[in-house]
């Protein structure tokens, strides 16, 4: 008698939580969100009490196009892919290959940090919850050819810009190494192991690490929103190969509903236990603490208290446990939302890179599913995204306030030429080409323009880069140094 009254009760928890998805609703809220903010094509995946109750695309697959999103379509899931990552290294805890607190050290005898202290103590858990005290370098994943260990090698000459774990700094790379750790640990690369270990079990059918499975199938198309056109434009591709465990993940919405279902299920599916409940707990316990100030606090109002775990931010929303993560990539947005409390979970894949579009949508489904009272959260964050706007624009103002005007090079441009070198990033080569300075670095050709003195600005709206390069003169009077992304660059001799 009480198995069969739980049975009732649990049939009964599942009728209601199922009637509270209205597919209309649902279809109104995604649509006015894809208008509002000009996206092209989205898919949704609903989760409740361990089902897939709403499963759909909209729009197209590319912006003037005609071909449909589907729920099958490939979207770049991006960052999301970290609690993959994670999930991959609680498999190994549970094997007692890894453990959390490991030294990286035991299993990358090339992994480094510049700073001593960290170096000597820094832990698996350390690198997938943002807080060694390395900022960001994206630069070196996102614009170079280097190999995923050349990547982690080269990171290690970086400089800290926070004491050892001291603070919250996202970083990709990080991520990267502990993809490599998985390796190290399984015999096999992050991508096999996803693959086997995860994507298999879960009957996640079509999803993909691969660039070039990428290409062969049925996906979506990025977009580039441009701020001063108001528009939307074609967001070219970069390589996914070395960002590895950091967001080289492809999925559509279908496949990441079962990725839904086996979070909120602990580790469950299926009728099959792929990993612990304790170990997959501990990348969705919080590790690391967000400051909740300034843009953080305006992207997120309905919550108090934001963490990192391991892969995934934890906060409370409007009195609910929210674990939760984003992405951006290639003019893909990707949102991953479980709400443990409520067995509800839901993934929101968008193909333009408006990444306040997928909070806005998020919040907006929250709110649905939980019984909340509606808010326009499209005019809040379209109001957020104004504000951050007028500040970038008013940043660059304020630059440009500070360029001293009628000034000149204090030597000849051929002066500047020759190749300078950086332990961290590699070389670059300044070449004097139709009397103008060029600056060639990995896969970024920019031409240099005179700001003022020793400075020059390398902008390029396709490697979406708008620097300044600033020369340094030696004891002798000749050009020695290069700052650049705000690493020391030494003339070679």
């Amino acid at each position: 008698m009480r198995l069969l009254s739980a049975f009732v009760a649990l049939a009964l928890a599942v009728t209601i939580n199922a009637q509270r998805v209205d597919p209309y609703a649902i279809d109104k809220a995604v649509n006015s969100n894809l208008k509002t903010w000009q996206i092209p094509g989205a898919a949704i995946a609903i989760v409740l009490n361990d089902r897939i109750v709403y499963v759909k695309g909209y729009g197209t697959k590319e912006a003037g196009g005609t071909e449909p999103v589907t729920p099958e379509t490939l979207f770049q899931i991006a960052s999301t892919s970290k609690a993959f990552t994670s999930a991959a290294m609680a498999l190994l805890v549970d094997e007692q290959k890894v453990a959390w607190d490991d030294p990286v050290r035991e299993h990358l005898d090339y992994f480094h940090l510049a700073d001593p202290c960290a170096d000597a103590s820094v832990t698996v858990r350390d690198m997938l919850s943002h807080r060694t005290g390395l900022s960001r370098h994206d630069e070196l994943w996102d614009n170079t050819p280097l190999t995923r260990e050349e990547l982690v090698r080269r990171i290690g000459f970086v400089p800290l810009t926070k004491p050892f774990r001291s603070a919250y700094q996202y970083q990709n790379i990080m991520f990267v190494a502990a993809g490599e750790v998985i390796g190290h640990a399984s015999g096999m690369s992050w991508d096999d192991f996803v693959r086997t270990r995860l994507f298999g079990p879960l009957a996640m059918t079509r999803t993909i690490t691969s660039d070039s499975e990428w290409k062969a199938a049925d996906h979506a198309s990025g977009h580039r929103w441009d701020d001063l056109k108001q528009k939307l434009g074609p967001q070219e591709p970069i390589d996914t190969k070395t960002l590895g465990s950091a967001g080289a993940i492809k999925s559509c919405a279908r496949d990441m509903a079962n990725w839904v279902r086996f979070q909120l299920a602990d580790g469950f599916f299926d009728n099959r236990r792929i990993v612990s409940a304790e170990a997959l707990a501990e990348t969705k316990t919080p590790q690391t603490v967000i400051r909740h100030e300034g843009m953080t606090r305006e992207s997120n109002p309905e919550t108090s208290v934001m963490a990192y775990g391991m892969g995934w931010t934890v906060q409370d929303y409007r009195g609910e446990l929210l674990v939760s993560h984003g992405g951006a990539l290639n003019g893909f947005r990707t949102h991953v939302d479980l709400l443990p409390k409520k067995s509800t979970g839901f993934v929101i894949l968008m193909n333009a890179g408006r990444g306040l579009a997928a909070v806005a949508l998020r919040n907006t489904l929250a709110d649905m599913l939980t019984g909340k009272a509606p808010r326009d959260w499209n005019a809040y964050y379209l109001m957020v995204d104004a504000r951050s706007n007028d500040r970038d624009r008013k940043e660059k103002e304020e630059r440009l306030a500070k360029r001293r005007a009628d000034t000149h090079p204090s030597h000849a441009l051929a002066d500047y030429a020759g190749v300078y070198e950086s332990p961290s990033y590699g070389t670059v080569t300044i070449s004097l080409v139709n009397d103008a300075l060029v600056l060639q670095w990995n896969r970024m050709t920019v031409p240099l323009a005179h700001w003022h003195y020793d400075v020059f600005a390398a902008v390029s709206e396709v490697d979406d880069l708008d620097e300044q390069v600033t020369f340094g003169t030696g004891t002798s009077g000749e050009v020695a140094t290069l700052e650049f992304f705000g690493e020391t660059f030494a003339r070679k001799k």
